[in-house]
C-alpha cells in the first residue's frame, strides 16, 4: 500500500500542479491486471493494485479539469526482474508492448491500456463494465 497507493497518491500532488502550470500534459499509472482480478498467491499485492486503480479513475476525472490526461496501463506479465521473481519468464511478454500500448492510447485518447495478450484477454472481458461505469463521465 505504501508504494502502490500513497505512492501514486504522493506523485500526483507533486506533479499535478506541475502539469497544470504548463497546460496540461499526461499522468500515466502502472496498475496490472492485479488491480482487476485477485490471484490468491498474490493477494495482498492485488488489492494494493486495486486501490491504486480506484485512485487512478477519480485521478482522471479531477485532471482533465487542468487538461491532463490520465491512462491506466494494466499489463499481465512483462518479462522483468519482478516478472522473472514472480516466476512468469515463461509466460512473460517483452516490455515494448507497454510502451507501444502506451503510446497507442495517447494517439487515441483512451484511458485504459491492455498492452500484451493476456491483459488483451482481461481488457475484452472487462470492456463493457469499463465503457458502461469507469469511463462514464461525471460531469
Amino acid at each position: 500500500m505504501k508504494i502502490n497507493v500513497y505512492g501514486l497518491i504522493y506523485m500526483a500532488q507533486a506533479f499535478a500542479p506541475v502539469l497544470k502550470a504548463n497546460g496540461g500534459g499526461v499522468f500515466v499509472q502502472i496498475n496490472s491486471v492485479a488491480s482487476l482480478k485477485g490471484f490468491p498467491d498474490s493477494a495482498t499485492y492485488c488489492a494494493s493494485k486495486a486501490a491504486a486503480y480506484s485512485i487512478t479513475q477519480a485521478l482522471r476525472e479531477l485532471l482533465s479539469k487542468q487538461d491532463t490526461l490520465v491512462l491506466s496501463v494494466h499489463p499481465g506479465p512483462i518479462a522483468t526482474d519482478m516478472g522473472d521473481a514472480a516466476g512468469m519468464n515463461e509466460v512473460a511478454q517483452p516490455p515494448a508492448l507497454v510502451a507501444d500500448g502506451i503510446i497507442k492510447a495517447l494517439k487515441a485518447g483512451d484511458f485504459h491500456v491492455f498492452p500484451d495478450s493476456i491483459a488483451k484477454q482481461m481488457g475484452d472481458a472487462y470492456k463493457s463494465f469499463a465503457q458502461n461505469v469507469v469511463e462514464v463521465s461525471s460531469s
